[in-house]
């Protein structure tokens, strides 16, 4: 059994849980997409075992796994596949949905089905890696599924079974499913339990893995009853604007002012104590296949950002550090944040002050700053995301009514051309081609700043060995599937 550090993350279903990492992870514990992407980046088959297209990449047909089957022992069949198309069609789910450019699914046999798109993309199956299916048997009568919580709502075709929740107390206790169609999973339970100081629970032997800090590294290091092990991850802050709260945000030399007033490798340094890797204007993390070097980097300089500010007409007219405006306002923006990126918000509102631009930090919990930010009730916020690959994050960045999620867009944003060349590289199947696309793409956001990643951060993880040593090197996530079973 491995016990982790529990945290109430909703109900783990498509449309039980919190959309955040840790219910996403918990709830595909349990449930089961078509495909997947492996740890090299590749298509790999889940519950499709095999997949053509058709020449003009608009027909997918799907082999379904025959040894599939859902954890009350039904079978899994194709019918579920059409079901779950249909279902979240009319109820959007939190998480786990299916991708916006399917236009029909239809059932061939028990074990085909044949997915339409409505244009070709060639990141079509990899976009189907999160789409969970869910069975037909049980949820067809469920008219109100964001609150459909019993233990039916649970059950999936995937490696562990949910025996118990509390949301009270934010535990989670998973067994693993004797029949799962993949290789047998290598742990038999996963508990989720209390856990407020999760430093001190571990050296009680309360929970078996933690997430650590530089600075409480030496704690570990050269003792044998311990392993760290590290990532480098595309886990990102980002500063992002919302130019319609703000109008001066939508002049494209303010935004560029901003980026260069702020220090990306004094906030790996002061706030992660070195273990992360200063953001790209470009979005991608230097290690991204598509990452373009030459983008545009905005090395930190406060005297490019005075200037730039100067040359939008904004002044210091009182000798107060403060600019201001021809009308004489002040220049101040509220920086929206959650607790737990303080800090950084804090570093950050001392470098625009040294370019003249006052910040007023509103701190709040992690919920609030993520509905309010959904909304867009901000001015400026800090925002951290990115599981796996952030090739979505600059992919995302589309003119505004063209994204596929508020939370991707810039607010206010607008560049046609950004559009033609999402669109082109969805549908370029030469590697070397999208390639120069995406490039191209870099060098257009990373000019026009409409978020800025501040950093990616680096993971230091610890645990004894000896209870269990089996953790995967393909994900810093100690909740993460990959770390319990091959499938």
């Amino acid at each position: 059994m491995i016990r982790l550090a529990g945290g109430d993350w909703g109900y783990p279903t498509p449309y039980g849980l919190y959309p955040r990492g840790p219910g996403s992870r918990k709830m595909n514990l349990i449930f089961d997409s078509l495909v997947k992407t492996d740890s090299s980046g590749k298509i790999a088959p889940k519950l499709a075992s095999e997949w053509e297209s058709s020449e003009d990449g608009l027909t997918y047909t799907f082999k379904l796994n025959p040894k599939a089957k859902w954890h009350d022992g039904k079978p899994f069949t194709a019918e579920d596949v059409v079901f779950t198309y249909n279902y979240m069609k009319q109820y959007i789910p939190v998480s786990g949905g299916c991708p916006d450019s399917i236009k029909q699914v239809e059932k061939v046999d028990d074990q085909t089905v044949k997915i339409k798109i409505d244009e070709a993309n060639v990141d079509f199956l990899s976009n189907s890696s999160s789409w969970i299916i869910i069975p037909k048997h049980i949820w067809e009568s469920v008219t109100d599924p964001n609150n459909f919580t019993s233990a039916e709502a649970a059950v999936g075709t995937g490696p562990y079974k949910l025996v118990d929740y509390s949301k009270e107390h934010g535990t989670y206790h998973f067994v693993a499913n004797p029949d799962f169609w993949g290789s047998k999973p290598r742990v038999k339970e996963i508990k989720f339990v209390p856990a407020g100081e999760t430093i001190l629970a571990f050296e009680q032997n309360e929970i078996d893995r933690i997430s650590v800090t530089p600075d409480i590294l030496s704690r570990y290091e050269n003792n044998p009853e311990y392993k760290i092990l590290s990532y480098e991850t595309s886990w990102a802050y980002r500063l992002y604007f919302n130019m319609k709260a703000r109008p001066e945000l939508a002049e494209k030399s303010f935004r560029q002012a901003i980026a260069y007033a702020i220090d990306r490798q004094e906030l790996v340094d002061k706030i992660e104590r070195g273990a992360a890797v200063p953001g790209s204007p470009g979005v991608l993390h230097p290690n991204n296949e598509f990452y373009n070097s030459k983008a545009a980097q905005y090395t930190h300089n406060t005297n490019k950002a005075k200037e730039l500010m100067s040359n939008l007409g904004y002044k210091d007219a009182d000798a107060d550090g403060i600019l201001k405006n021809n009308k004489g306002e002040r220049l101040s923006f509220r920086l929206l944040c959650d607790d737990g990126s303080a800090r950084l918000a804090e570093v950050i509102k001392q470098h625009l002050a040294q370019a003249g631009i006052e910040v007023v930090i509103n701190s709040v919990d992690m919920k609030t700053r993520d509905a309010r930010f959904k909304d867009g009730d901000f001015e400026l916020c800090i925002n951290g995301s990115g599981n796996g690959e952030d090739l979505s994050e600059l992919t995302t960045i589309k003119s505004e009514g063209k994204a596929t999620s508020t939370t991707a867009q810039a607010i206010g944003y607008q560049n046609t051309e950004v559009d033609e060349l999402y669109i082109a590289q969805q549908k370029e199947k030469d590697p070397k081609k999208r390639k120069e696309i995406m490039f191209k793409l870099q060098q257009i956001v990373a000019d026009d700043v409409p978020k800025l990643t501040l950093y990616y951060k680096n993971s230091l993880n610890v645990h004894r060995p000896s209870v269990y040593d089996g953790w995967s090197l393909d994900t810093y996530h100690s909740d993460s599937r990959s770390n319990f079973v091959d499938d």
